[in-house]
């Protein structure tokens, strides 16, 4: 009996000194995750993702799907991201610092995403450039003579409401279906009113 008690013993002591060690090194893991160091792979992750949402961003302003503001805007907000990094860069920092830092930076690769993905800058794109065009042919039509002051005046003065409303419906949100459609059909009535004059 005395031999299986000792043994008994032996066991519980290896397993106390097994869990004791056990809980020592989760103790001296978790502190290094919470003590001030450097962590070369946050920055490097960092970097190579700054990296390549700028070059998104230049992709996105070269192929026409941000417009100059909105990459601007984006332009800036990363600025801002790469200013905070420094400042994390250069010092010892503990791993929950860098949290803010990553999450600000996943959410302006998704708003980036979201805007070059949607389609209606093309349509508003196209908008404009038809209010253009209705706009030099107001202008030669009075220069050559063709349209009179008065009736270019009222045309001028329909075009200026129809840009002044499209300016003031884009200006903070997309612009929808509907009002691509109204926008439009107004273009063109006053397209069809001046090939009738010209």
């Amino acid at each position: 009996m005395k031999v299986i008690n000792i043994l008994q013993g032996g066991f519980v002591k290896k397993k106390i000194l097994l869990l004791a060690i056990a809980l020592g090194t989760m103790t001296v893991l978790t502190q290094c995750a919470s003590v001030s160091q450097r962590w070369p792979e946050n920055e490097r992750r960092t970097e190579d993702r700054m990296f390549l949402l700028q070059q998104e961003i230049g992709n996105g302003l070269g192929s026409g799907e941000l417009t100059p503001k909105e990459s601007q805007n984006f332009v800036a907000k990363l600025d801002n991201l790469r200013r905070d990094y420094t400042v994390l860069r250069e010092r010892t920092t503990t791993q929950e610092e860098w949290v803010p830092l990553l999450t600000k930076l996943d959410d302006l690769e998704k708003e980036v995403k979201r805007v070059r993905a949607y389609p209606s800058r093309i349509d508003e794109t196209r908008l404009e450039d038809r209010m253009i065009v209705l706009q030099r042919r107001i202008d030669d039509g009075i220069l050559i003579g063709k349209l009179p002051r008065v009736q270019g005046r009222e045309f001028q003065l329909r075009l200026d409401d129809i840009r002044r409303e499209f300016l003031q419906r884009i200006k903070d949100r997309p612009f929808t279906t509907e009002e691509k459609g109204e926008t439009s059909s107004r273009l063109d009535l006053l397209e069809s009113d001046i090939n009738r004059v010209l």
